[in-house]
Formats: C-alpha cells, sequence, structure tokens
C-alpha cells in the first residue's frame, strides 16, 4: 500500500505477481496468474447441488429437477430426429482450443472430463446467453440457475455463451462498474466509472478490440475508490452504521478485484476475450472447482462450427421473412411489440473492414461476399471463404444453429418478442422442436454501501463482491426459482 492508502500496482507489476510462462509451447507466451491466496477458492461451492447437499433450497430443486427431466426426455427424442456425434466432438475441440490458446486456462484433470463430457452426445447442454458485458447479478442468476438444473442430471454442463461481437455503443451501461453515489441509483451517476473504449473504437466489436490497458484499469480502481469514500460518508451522515473495518476491507477487495482483471487483461489478446477470462475467473472465485461444469463461450466464434446450417438459414431466407412476418402479425393482434417491423430484412449481418459496423446483407455462402458500407461507403468484395469471418446471423439465425449442436434446454431472463420466431423457424427450416425454454424472470436486489435505501435491481458483479464474500453472494442468488433474492452487504450494520 502507498502513504494514501491506496494499492502500489506498479510495485506488484515489478516484484514477481506477473511471471512469464514457457512451459507449455502451445500456449501463448505471456504472463500467468499466481493468485493471492486471499483470493483462492478456500472452499468448494454447494451452489446448485441437489438439496440433501445444502447448496439450494428444496422448492428451487424441485423446479430444476423437473427442468431437468424436460431436458433429458428433449435430448433422447432429438437423438432419434438427427445425428450430431460429430458435432459434440467439434464443440470439444473448439472449447479445448479456446480455454487453453485463448483464455489462457490450464486444463485441470476436473477441466479434462468437462471436455470429454462436451464430446459425448449423452451429455445434457443447458443454454444460457448473454451479451458481453461486465455482468449483472441477473445475468450471474441465470447462469447459476442454468448450472443448478444441469447439476440434476449425472451428465450434464451449463453452457454460457457471451456476445463477444457486441459493442460499446450497442449498450453503455454495459461496460460499468456499477457503484452508486450517496444514495443514488448508479444509473443517475453523471460520471460512471466505467472501461473507457472511446469514441473511434465504440462500433468495433469486442472481439476485434485488444484488452483493457493496465493504464485504464487502474484509473477506474482509482476512480471507483473514491466512490466508495464518498459513500462511506454518506451512509455515516444519513445515520445508518457502517463495520468499524468497512473500509479497510472494501479497499483490500477492490486491490484483490483488480489484480484479477490486470492479469486477465495481460493473459488474453481481443476484449471480447477479456470479458469472458474475467467472468471465468469471478465464477471461479464464487464457485471454487464446481465452475468447471460452467462452460464459458465466444458466441461469434462458434459460428465456425455452424454453417451447415445456417447455410440453410441464408438459402432460406425468404421463408425466414415469412416467419417473422407471420409473427408479428401475430404479436401486433394481441398487443406485443413484434420483434421486427422490417421482416423482409435478411438474417445474416456482415462487418465493414474499415469503420467495423455491421448492416444486413443478402449473402449467400459459396459465394463472393460483395459489400458497400451505408455508414463510410467503404467497398470491399471478399472471397467465400474470407466472408464468413465478416459474417454473424442475427439472434433468429444463431439460435435456429446452436440448437444442432445438440442443445437440450434454454435458459432465459424474459418472455422476448423473438422467441415465437425462432421456435417457428427451428422447427420450419430443421423439422424439429426446439429445446424447452426455462424462464427465469425473478430479479436479484442488492442493498449496499451508497446504494438507494431499497436496493438496486442491476448490481454489477464487481460491485457486489466488495461488499459480500463470493460464496455467499452465490448462495442468495442461487436462491428459489421465482423469488427475486434480496442481498444485502456484509458490511452494513445490522
Amino acid at each position: 500500500m502507498t502513504d494514501s492508502g491506496r494499492f502500489d500496482w506498479w510495485t506488484s507489476l515489478t516484484t514477481g505477481f506477473l511471471q512469464a510462462t514457457v512451459a507449455d509451447p502451445d500456449v501463448r507466451r505471456g504472463r500467468t496468474i499466481l493468485a493471492p491466496s486471499s483470493w483462492r477458492p478456500r472452499t468448494t461451492s454447494t451452489v446448485g447441488q441437489p438439496p440433501s447437499s445444502g447448496g439450494v433450497v428444496p422448492e428451487s430443486a424441485v423446479v430444476e429437477k423437473d427442468a431437468a427431466a424436460k431436458c433429458r426426455a428433449y435430448l433422447a427424442t432429438a437423438q432419434k430426429q438427427f445425428s450430431f456425434e460429430d458435432r459434440r466432438r467439434d464443440l470439444a475441440r473448439f472449447t479445448r482450443d479456446f480455454y487453453k490458446k485463448r483464455l489462457q486456462v490450464r486444463a485441470s484433470r476436473s477441466l479434462r472430463e468437462v471436455f470429454d463430457a462436451l464430446a459425448d452426445p449423452d451429455t445434457l447442454l443447458i443454454e444460457m446467453a448473454h451479451d458481453g458485458q461486465l455482468p449483472h447479478l441477473g445475468i450471474v442468476r441465470l447462469v447459476l440457475k442454468s448450472h443448478s438444473i444441469a447439476r440434476q442430471d449425472s451428465n450434464a454442463l451449463a453452457l454460457y455463451l457471451v456476445g463477444n461481437h457486441y459493442t460499446a455503443a450497442m449498450r453503455p451501461e454495459n461496460l460499468r462498474f456499477g457503484v452508486p453515489l450517496k444514495g443514488g441509483s448508479p444509473d443517475d451517476v453523471k460520471h460512471p466509472p466505467r472501461i473507457r473504449l472511446g469514441k473511434a473504437q465504440s462500433h468495433v466489436p469486442f472481439r476485434l478490440l485488444g484488452p483493457p490497458s493496465a493504464h485504464s484499469l487502474f484509473a477506474l480502481r482509482d476512480q471507483v475508490t473514491d466512490f466508495v469514500e464518498n459513500n462511506l460518508s454518506h451512509e455515516a451522515k444519513r445515520g445508518h452504521r457502517t463495520l468499524p473495518n468497512a473500509r479497510k476491507r472494501i479497499l483490500l477487495r477492490l486491490d484483490e478485484e483488480f489484480r484479477m482483471l490486470v492479469l486477465a487483461a495481460s493473459e488474453v489478446a481481443s476484449f471480447g476475450d477479456w470479458l469472458i477470462r474475467a467472468q471465468y475467473d469471478l465464477f471461479h472465485r464464487m464457485m471454487g472447482e464446481e465452475a468447471d461444469r460452467i462452460v464459458f463461450l465466444p458466441m461469434a466464434d462458434l459460428t465456425s462450427l455452424l454453417r451447415p446450417e445456417l447455410t440453410v438459414v441464408a438459402e432460406r431466407a425468404n421463408d425466414v421473412s415469412a416467419i417473422k412476418a407471420e409473427v408479428g402479425r401475430e404479436q401486433l393482434s394481441a398487443g406485443i411489440e413484434p420483434y421486427t417491423r422490417s421482416a423482409r430484412e435478411p438474417p445474416l449481418w456482415a462487418y465493414c473492414l474499415a469503420c467495423y459496423r455491421r448492416t444486413r446483407v443478402p449473402w449467400q455462402p459459396g459465394n463472393a461476399l460483395d459489400l458497400v458500407c451505408p455508414f463510410c461507403a467503404s467497398h470491399v468484395v471478399l472471397a467465400a471463404e474470407e466472408a464468413w469471418k465478416w459474417v454473424m446471423p442475427d439472434i433468429i439465425g444463431y439460435e435456429a444453429a446452436l440448437f444442432r449442436l445438440g442443445i437440450a434446454g434454454w435458459v432465459v431472463g424474459s418472455h422476448a418478442p423473438y422467441h415465437p420466431v425462432i421456435e417457428r423457424t427451428y422447427a420450419r427450416l430443421f423439422g424439429v422442436e426446439m429445446p424447452p425454454k426455462f424462464f427465469l424472470t425473478s430479479v436479484p436486489v442488492f442493498r449496499g454501501i451508497g446504494d438507494p435505501r431499497d436496493g438496486y435491481s442491476r448490481t454489477r458483479l464487481l460491485r457486489a463482491f466488495l461488499e459480500m464474500d463470493p460464496p455467499a453472494l452465490a448462495k442468495g442468488l442461487a436462491g428459489p426459482w421465482s423469488d427475486d433474492p434480496k442481498l444485502r452487504s456484509d458490511l452494513l450494520a445490522a
């Protein structure tokens, strides 16, 4: 620590905390985590385990056991309708390479078992997908409950797909640290602490950006520290007691957290991979080795496994448009805003190689992609194979293609208007029913230092870690399926 009480990052970075890794020639030369004992997982979490383990309450286990049974029945039917053994082997190989070469995660015995399970067509895969971000507790709960369903079956895994094709401009709030200020909502903070990318990079997909610099992370850490000081003073002024050592404990946790974020940034090559690696580390902080059974994957790169299905989607673009229009009319007649009012838009996006913005294109796989960017007017012609690297399906095409990997269940956080479009598209294009969906619409509310009196419903995981022990936070978020978890800072006096 410095005389000011803040952690001396530069000393940390020059005293062996980051060390070169050369033992494995297949792993990019870089750095490996030597974690302080204070943030190594101290216990094996029971989050999501059957009731006898004490991990979840009985009501939740009943819901999750029923969901797992539905997934098992669906998979048994799907195996009779189409073959996906080869696809599973491809998925396992992709995941192994992604963890080793891009996340820089070494394969423990536990992870090797997970990779083997991915290749097994009898393994239930429970999907949860979300846009790339510093996750709020609602997203964390979705992942944990996907894992809880998987735990009810003897051979199942949760897949957490992270949207590394998103950009900062799409949802600027996704890169905020999420700290409140003096009793106000984090949403109302005029200059919120966040990862700063700059206007020129705001439209660049996360997968094409470099990871955040150490300097930018140091700056964010210092900004959050200032907010912590103001919030502690605010709680004292309004008569709410905090524990005597609250400030010290928050700053220590903040130091640990940013060590992890800096180290993650030093290990990976892209911003998208950093968002995934950071979440991988955070979940392992909450759950220990049990988090290995949550498979973290990049949405954009998975399309390399889905080319046959995406080709079908592109070739039958007119059918997909007809389904969008059909469902849209039904939704409008029911008073529901439809997924799209422009049903004839093609189901594929292409990214400009100059400005990286995306536009829908009527591209047919196997042909060259001729693209004139409507934003910067750049013109490019890409050969058929090269075009795949710059094309991304919309959510309809993506999910319809993804299900062909043998997905057995899908956990979602809302009744989004595109769900019936996906369901109908999958049935019409591939002739089978889509996997069962499980709606988790409950909302975690966290009350921490500096929060509004009734708490906040979109608290970011990084912020919650400052005031709750990670395993306790995971246990609270894994509560009953229909409940809105009420979480309270460890540092607020009763």
